[in-house]
């Protein structure tokens, strides 16, 4: 019997079938965490700020809901982000599906 690899892609999506939440928000959403700065989670991912910005913003909008808080400006210029409670939480259980989905498929195949 040959042992076989798969791989799952998970996000979700909206009543209209658009995108809202997927591995490239949750690391965006991680990195903030992490570094407090939209800047330095950008950088860290090697993406541009424009880009991680704009996939939060998007990924807000079509959920509704804020998933990080900011702040601009500051005394040298930068700003601080912080992940809201429920951009955090929406994170982690989505870390938690994507380990139970690997779980199964390991199981099946």
């Amino acid at each position: 019997m040959v042992a076989l690899s798969y791989q799952t892609k998970l996000w979700m999506v909206n009543g209209k079938g658009e995108p809202v939440f997927g591995d490239g928000v949750a690391e965006i959403i991680e990195s903030i965490d992490q570094f407090h700065s939209i800047v330095e989670a950008a950088k860290y991912l090697n993406m541009s700020y424009r880009y991680a910005l704009h996939r939060i913003t998007l990924a807000e909008k079509r959920l509704g809901e804020p998933l990080i808080m900011r702040v601009r400006g500051g005394a040298r210029g930068g700003g601080f982000s912080e992940v809201t409670l429920y951009g955090r939480d929406l994170a982690k259980q989505y870390r938690k599906v994507q380990v139970e989905l690997k779980v199964f498929l390991e199981k099946m195949f």
